[in-house]
Parts: structure tokens; C-alpha cells; sequence
């Protein structure tokens, strides 16, 4: 029997997504089988539609596969109930959007304190995780700063660290530097890299193909198809 890699952090098994629609049917993503491990950057590479956001949301257990199994870890989690896949997002992963999804009448530090809240930590104790965690990704000048008083790539900085507070596993990322300027994105996958040097595991989807030289490892959505290799680069331009 073959020995399981324990750096792998979550697994699909034979994943299918289909969306019915009365006799229409759509395969958002085709049969797949991958495993995504801590202490990698892993890209999900696609052109518009390709299905890449669909398989972002089956590993983040925001939606149900329509056949196979997720593991997370070694525990199947695809059969469990929405109350449970709740509580694993919140403790187990961090996540990272491309417009932010700050609350916009909550400062830098409030906006990471909610994770810690929702967790039932005392106001205190989540405080002072919100402040380090802003420290990490540089913003300890701006923590009292509204969202809106932010340039886009501070407001993606706060966006990593209420994503990183609550220490997860398992850190995803949709289009995270798709609203933002070139330097600002560049700076903003040298965090994540380095998140993942410390032994997370980072998954981005991305469009952007000047992002490959970050990745560990890069997996190709097309037309709900999961490969290793690109069919048309200029699909992604």
C-alpha cells in the first residue's frame, strides 16, 4: 500500500461539477483528481468561465461537488452538512477576494478582528492577533484606517491578514490581484509566496499568466478540463 504524503492538505477524488438547468446541462468542471499540499503555491490557471472559480469554491467547501469525494486531510468533507463545512472554513481556511470584501464602516484593524469575533475570542485577545497580524503585512501605521481611506493594494494587505489570523492550513485566493497596479499585485504574490515558504498552502486562480514564476505548481482549468498544460496562451490576454 502506498504510504499518503502528509503535506497533503486537501484532495479532490473523481470531482464532477454539473449545473442543471430544466433540460440543460452545464459541466462547470469535468472528473478530476488532485491534491493541493502546505508549504506550495498552487495556481488554478483559466480564461474567463473556464471553470477555475468553480473548483476555487469545491475546495473552499462553498459548494458541493455533484459527484466524488474532498478530503481535508484524511477526513471526507464533502459529506458533510453546511453547519460543520461552516465551522472548517472559518477555523481551517483563510480567504482572499479580488475586490477585498472589507466592511466598509470597520477600520483596517476592526475588518481583521471579525474571524477572532466569530471564533467567540475575548475583544482583548483578538485585538492584539489583529495587530500582529497587520505588523506581518506591513500596516501598522494604518490600523485605525477605513477601507476607503486605503490605497487597493493596502486594502488586499488587510484582506491576507484577516485571512491569515486565525492561523489556517489553508489559504485561497480568487483573482487576489486582479484590481490592482502591477507593482502593487507583484508585492502582493511576493506575501503569499512567502506564506507559503512558511508551510501554508496557498492557492491562487488567476488569469494573469505573468504570475507562473510564483508558483510551485500550475493546474489549467479550460472549458471544465483540469490539465498541466495550457492549450492557448492568447486565451489569457
Amino acid at each position: 500500500m502506498q504510504e499518503k504524503n502528509p503535506n497533503i492538505i486537501i484532495s479532490l477524488e473523481q470531482v464532477k461539477k454539473v449545473y442543471r438547468t430544466g433540460d440543460t446541462e452545464i459541466v462547470a468542471l469535468d472528473t478530476s483528481t488532485l491534491t493541493f499540499e502546505t508549504g506550495k503555491l498552487t495556481l488554478i490557471m483559466g480564461p474567463s468561465g473556464s471553470g477555475k472559480t468553480t473548483l476555487l469554491s469545491i475546495l473552499g467547501s462553498v459548494i458541493y461537488p455533484t459527484e466524488g469525494k474532498v478530503f481535508y486531510k484524511d477526513q471526507e468533507i464533502s459529506s458533510w452538512n453546511e453547519n460543520k463545512l461552516a465551522d472548517l472554513r472559518l477555523n481551517k481556511m483563510g480567504f482572499v477576494f479580488q475586490q477585498f470584501n472589507l466592511i466598509e464602516p470597520l477600520n483596517a484593524l476592526e475588518n481583521v478582528m471579525q474571524p477572532l469575533l466569530l471564533q467567540g475570542l475575548p475583544a482583548s485577545e483578538a485585538k492584539a492577533r489583529a495587530l500582529k497580524a497587520l505588523d506581518e503585512v506591513g500596516l501598522t501605521s494604518r490600523v485605525k484606517n477605513l477601507p476607503k481611506k486605503l490605497s487597493g493594494g493596502q486594502k488586499q494587505r488587510v484582506a491576507i491578514a484577516r485571512a491569515l489570523v486565525t492561523n489556517p492550513d489553508l489559504i485561497l485566493c480568487d483573482e487576489p490581484t486582479a484590481s490592482l497596479d502591477a507593482k502593487s499585485a507583484m508585492a502582493i504574490m511576493e506575501e503569499l509566496k512567502t506564506l507559503s515558504q512558511s508551510g501554508k498552502a496557498v492557492v491562487i486562480v488567476t488569469h494573469d499568466l505573468r504570475l507562473r514564476k510564483f508558483a510551485d505548481k500550475v493546474i489549467f482549468v479550460e472549458e471544465g478540463v483540469v490539465s498541466n498544460t495550457i492549450k492557448n496562451e492568447e486565451d489569457y490576454k
